[in-house]
């Protein structure tokens, strides 16, 4: 499926495309739950137990895993558009097919596919964004953590209401299946732009005047992306643990933590989302929410009361868990712009591997206190800041900024001729 001619001119819009691609992360968000949320049911239609349906969503991480780089290569030779339809195609075999599996071996391969339709969508919505808003590319990307959030809010009161309403579970995969069918009709109708930034819109960016690294910055984004996720994960699977344990919370008030912790998240991706369209450099957020991470997790594993707890899910959630890797992504596109979804799929599946070796080390820890995984989470915020850093230096170091273009604290590094 081609692209529309290079860059946008005037009245050209690709919102379609946007809009395409932000519905298609909101139904993202109910598909990595869709199993979990439909667990009492779906283990009784497979006769099996938790275990079983835990097994069945392996799939999905599996999928996602052994997809991504090939998924990544694909986009930067075939483009956007084809990646997305791929995803979405994916997504519509598993929505449709989940209720009528006849087994529990056909429904894995189901969580298989929509595993790798996560990863068509990512190597092929992530840079479709970037090129549809290159000015404003963290703006766009950011959104899509609040797309996937409302989806995951959303999702489950669909399934309780279903439940309440003694209707059938499999209206909860039917529906979110015929929006998909909607979408498709959506992005092939839609505008997607060149890959090639247009030349009157390059000007005014951050011109390069140094080809950087994979092996220094790009490795560099990939430990900064893995040590964010694991940052945030950590606190959304052991917060309430720990509240209970060390902060004097009962079982339902540590559950609150997570609250305070989603709300963090969704305040910082609006906030930003409006920040960084022309007011505040993506690293300059980088550091700042790795900065506040950091702070966050050391108070929290010094001075654990409920309020502490409380308020340091809420900046965690903020910090980590509020785009950062989104912010991750927009950065390593502006270093790498040719191989935007390749350097994206690798930071992806990078993210994806903390999500197995994570629990694996928590799980450790909490045998000997669950008060070294929140040491282990100030750990990996200061791995988060160090590489920020490193990141923030190197970004200066290979791109001049264009007059019009400069943002917070940039006048600033100019007088001290931190760069030219």
């Amino acid at each position: 499926m081609s692209q529309s001619p290079a860059g946008p001119s005037k009245g050209t819009s690709f919102m379609l495309a946007a809009i395409g691609i932000y519905l298609s992360y909101f139904l993202h968000g109910a598909s990595v739950i869709a199993l979990a949320q439909n667990m009492t049911s779906l283990a009784e239609k497979f006769a099996t137990d938790s275990a079983g349906i835990a097994y069945l969503i392996s799939g999905i991480g599996l999928g996602r895993l052994v997809t991504i780089l090939f998924f990544g290569a694909l986009s930067d030779k075939f483009g956007r558009r084809a990646m997305i339809l791929l995803g979405i195609i994916l997504y519509m075999i598993f929505f449709f097919g989940i209720p009528y599996s006849p087994n529990l071996m056909v429904a894995f391969c189901l969580a298989f596919a929509v595993g790798a339709a996560n990863s068509a969508i990512d190597t092929g919505g992530y840079p479709a964004l970037i090129e549809c808003f290159p000015k404003a590319s963290s703006s766009a990307v950011i959104l899509l953590k609040a797309m996937v959030s409302f989806g995951q809010m959303l999702y489950p009161m669909a399934v309780s209401f279903l439940m309440v309403s003694s209707l059938w579970y499999g209206y909860a995969f039917i529906v979110p299946g015929i929006i998909f069918v909607l979408i498709t009709l959506l992005v092939l109708k839609c505008r997607f732009p060149s890959q090639a930034v247009d030349a009157a819109v390059l000007k005014d960016l951050p011109q390069m005047r140094q080809q950087p690294s994979y092996w220094g910055e790009g490795l560099m984004a990939v430990i900064f992306g893995v040590a964010a996720f694991s940052t945030f994960y950590v606190i959304a699977v052991w917060m309430p643990r720990y509240a209970m344990a060390f902060g004097g919370m009962s079982e339902s008030e540590s559950l609150t933590t997570i609250s305070y912790y989603s709300i963090g998240s969704l305040v910082c991706v609006f906030a930003f989302a409006y920040l960084l369209k022309s007011k505040v450099r993506p690293v300059w957020a980088m550091v700042l929410n790795s900065l506040i991470a950091c702070i966050a997790s050391l108070v929290l594993f010094l001075y654990p009361t409920p309020l502490i707890c409380k308020a340091g899910a809420f900046l965690i959630g903020f910090s980590a868990a509020g785009g950062i890797l989104q912010l991750g992504v927009a950065v390593m596109a502006e270093f790498f712009p040719k191989s935007k979804a390749k350097v994206t799929s690798v930071y992806m599946m990078m993210g994806g591997l903390a999500n197995f070796v994570i629990p694996l080390a928590t799980g450790y820890l909490s045998q000997i206190s669950i008060k070294y995984i929140i040491l282990l989470d100030f750990g990996l915020a200061v791995l988060t800041l160090l590489t920020s850093l490193y990141l923030f230096r190197r970004y200066y170091a290979i791109f001049s900024i264009p007059a019009k273009d400069v943002r917070f604290g940039e006048a600033a590094l100019h007088q001290i001729n931190r760069f030219p």
